[in-house]
C-alpha cells in the first residue's frame, strides 16, 4: 500500500472559532478532505498544523480534528466498552477512518451505535457495553 502525504488544515475561510482542522491531500490548487471527500479551494489565510505521512487513514490522529471526541454523547461503543466519540452525524466517518471498518461490519460483530439519548445493536449487548451503557445514562433493559 503506497504511503500518502496527508495534511491537517484549518481552512482560511472558517468563520467557525476556534477554527478546526481537517486531515487534507494536496492536490494543487484544492484540499481534499479525506473524511468526508470536501474538495475546498486553497485560501491564503489555510493554516497547515502538521504533516503526516500514513498507509491508511486509520494510523491519521483524528482527536485533532472534529470527528473523533469521546467527550461527546454520541459514538461508537465496542463490544469491550470502548467508547470512540464523535458528532451525532459522523458515526460513518469515524467506521471508516478512525476504525477502518464499513458500518455494515461494525454492526454484524456487535458494536452499539451510540446516540445521546439512545443507542442502536444489532446483537445482545456485551456486559462491557450494558455497563458502559449504564454508566453514562442510558436505560438498558433485560431484553439489550
Amino acid at each position: 500500500m503506497e504511503v500518502k502525504k496527508f495534511f491537517l488544515v484549518s481552512p482560511g475561510d472558517s468563520t467557525q472559532k476556534p477554527r478546526p482542522f481537517y486531515w487534507s491531500l494536496d492536490i494543487g490548487d484544492k484540499w481534499i478532505g479525506v473524511a468526508r471527500s470536501v474538495y475546498r479551494e486553497k485560501h491564503p489565510e489555510d493554516i497547515v498544523k502538521e504533516v503526516s505521512e500514513a498507509h491508511h487513514l486509520t494510523q491519521l490522529d483524528w482527536r485533532k480534528t472534529p470527528f473523533r471526541n469521546d467527550e461527546l454523547a454520541t459514538g461508537w461503543l465496542s463490544r469491550d466498552g470502548r467508547f470512540y466519540g464523535c458528532p451525532a452525524v459522523h458515526h460513518d466517518v469515524i467506521a471508516y477512518c478512525v476504525l477502518g471498518m464499513k458500518v455494515a461490519d461494525l454492526e454484524e460483530m456487535g458494536w452499539a451505535r451510540v446516540y445521546s439519548n439512545r443507542f442502536t445493536c444489532e446483537k445482545r449487548l456485551s456486559a462491557e457495553q450494558r455497563n458502559w451503557l449504564s454508566e453514562n445514562g442510558h436505560r438498558v433493559f433485560d431484553s439489550h
